[in-house]
């Protein structure tokens, strides 16, 4: 069982009459690909839900009132800096055809989420403020001003003194609300000062004034806004990073404000490692990373979602696009696809294989984002596709060949797909692992398994065809003959092959890498000073 489906069985354990899940992100900026780690946790966990027949709805919701606190680096500084401090939703687009900043950044990422069959309904967090649903709980937060200060200081280093207010109003003469600093509550109105130097990345005008703090004319600080949403909207589960999932942290911060502010009890929590992108976190305003939308362009939206749901939510999922990663992961997604048709064909067996069979098919399940078959396709391997783009060879012929038959309409589609994103990776990400294939590997071998190497890349190189049972027959042959251990030998194979000791089936690699390439590898190996 995958880890949603447990956590499904925890939740309904739980008896509520509706669980509400939900995410957040403010657009401040191209939201980066670890944003999207997020929309399909909390997508995963409302499909289980459903799956156990627990009444839930999910929605997403778009913190666009939030101020624009940093100019992302691929915009003109020059001509942005003056809209520093204003809410998102006030500041104009970056293209035309949008009704504000937020928007164009927000639309342009739920085209991605929703690319990968992520649907939640849209929130948007300035309707919340300017409609007025959000009065009640802002009220309930400044008549309890101390015990949120307490609550603060209780948490944080950064004291809070009794002239602050958990609340931030909209200038009225320049129109900035990251820049304003609320130090009395009067029961209808909230005094500020519009400070200039508040904070490092907008400057205030200085005006000082009173407001009443309903229907759109400021927000609650962040860490109180976050929880004041969970009740005014309804929200039973919403999880987030670690970073603010961990003790101490903005969920900690939330949790207390819920039971001695608020009287709503907190959201079950869902805490999630990182997604980075060859190992650094990423920030949407600094452009640092991979937005969501740029790795829409490296893999299809069926693998991509697959990369996420595959991985356990505890670990760091950590994209590496170079190299072997793009290989591997397409390998990792045919296998669970090939589950998948197993399971259809009820040929999942019994035991601890079974259960593999079961949780791989059931990712293969959750990634779904066209419908899945109803009966087996066979699969064109991406490795084989990208290896035969650089020989110019008939990808069509050629896996017509392999399979035995013409493919259909749908595994021609597939293949077709598959050249489009392999093209991709041969232009862009592969040439580290064109160098390192190159190298000779490292590794000492016993006498038995250099003799193994040497007449299997002898027998290979003597043959004229280059279809997978052919190859496969070889192989077997060539154990026979020598009387060898595949157990003994094999390690060794793909330890030169791959620098791992094991794989997938050793045709399989040998026609993915190439026939005369991989025989070259086994030579070059053999006759290198770390074959000896």
């Amino acid at each position: 069982m995958i880890w949603v489906d447990r956590e499904a069985k925890k939740i309904k354990e739980r008896k509520s009459r509706l669980e509400w899940v939900d995410d957040m992100k403010t657009p401040s900026g191209r939201i980066h690909v670890g944003a999207l780690r997020g929309v399909v946790i909390h997508d995963l966990v409302y499909r289980a839900l459903l799956n156990e027949g627990i009444a839930a709805k999910n929605t997403y919701v778009f913190d666009d009132h939030d101020p624009m606190d940093a100019i992302p680096a691929y915009l003109e500084e020059s001509k942005w800096r003056k809209y520093a401090g204003m809410q998102l939703f006030k500041v104009p687009s970056p293209q035309k055809g949008f009704k504000s900043f937020a928007e164009f950044y927000a639309q342009e990422f739920q085209s991605v989420f929703e690319s990968i069959n992520c649907h939640p309904e849209i929130i948007w967090a300035s309707y919340l403020y300017n409609s007025g649903k959000m009065n009640g709980v802002i009220k309930e937060v400044l008549d309890q001003a101390d015990k949120v200060r307490e609550i603060f200081n209780r948490m944080f280093e950064n004291k809070k003194g009794a002239d602050w207010y958990p609340f931030q109003a909209v200038c009225k003469k320049c129109q900035k609300i990251g820049t304003t600093y609320v130090y009395k509550w009067d029961g209808e109105n909230v005094y500020y000062r519009c400070e200039p130097q508040l904070v490092k990345w907008a400057k205030g005008c200085g005006y000082k004034g009173k407001v009443s703090p309903f229907d759109g004319n400021g927000k609650l600080n962040w860490r109180v806004d976050w929880p004041a949403k969970w009740k005014v909207i309804g929200i039973t589960i919403e999880g987030a990073g670690k970073d603010h999932m961990s003790a101490g942290g903005s969920y900690d911060m939330a949790v207390a404000v819920c039971r001695e502010i608020l009287n709503y009890p907190p959201t079950y929590p869902l805490s999630y490692e990182w997604f980075t992108i060859g190992g650094k976190k990423m920030s949407s305003s600094k452009g640092i990373g991979t937005s969501a939308k740029e790795i829409t362009e490296i893999l299809p939206p069926e693998v991509l979602r697959f990369l996420i749901v595959r991985t356990p939510i505890q670990t760091a999922l950590d994209f590496d696009p170079y190299g072997d990663t793009i290989l591997n992961l397409f390998d990792d997604y045919d296998r669970c696809m090939n589950a998948y048709f197993d399971k259809l064909e009820n040929k999942i067996p019994d035991g601890k294989p079974g259960e593999v069979l079961s949780d791989f098919a059931r990712i293969t399940e959750l990634s779904e984002v066209r419908p899945l078959p109803d009966k087996r396709l066979f699969l064109p391997r991406f490795r084989t596709i990208a290896n035969l783009i650089k020989t110019k060879a008939d990808l069509l012929n050629h896996f017509e060949t392999q399979k035995g038959k013409s493919l259909t309409a749908d595994e021609k589609e597939i293949l077709e797909e598959r050249e489009v994103f392999a093209q991709k990776y041969l232009s862009e990400y592969a040439e580290s692992s064109e160098e390192t294939a190159q190298q000779p590997i490292k590794v000492s071998l016993n006498n038995q398994q250099k003799k193994f190497l040497a007449e299997l890349a002898d027998a290979i190189s003597k043959q004229e065809k280059s279809d997978r049972d052919t190859i496969q027959d070889i192989i077997f042959d060539v154990l026979k003959k020598g009387k060898y251990k595949a157990g003994d030998v094999f390690p060794a194979f793909y330890k030169v092959i791959t620098g791992q000791e094991s794989g997938p089936k050793a045709a399989d690699l040998i026609l993915s890498l190439g026939v005369a390439k991989a025989v070259k590898q086994l030579k070059v190996y053999l006759n290198s000073p770390s074959g000896r």
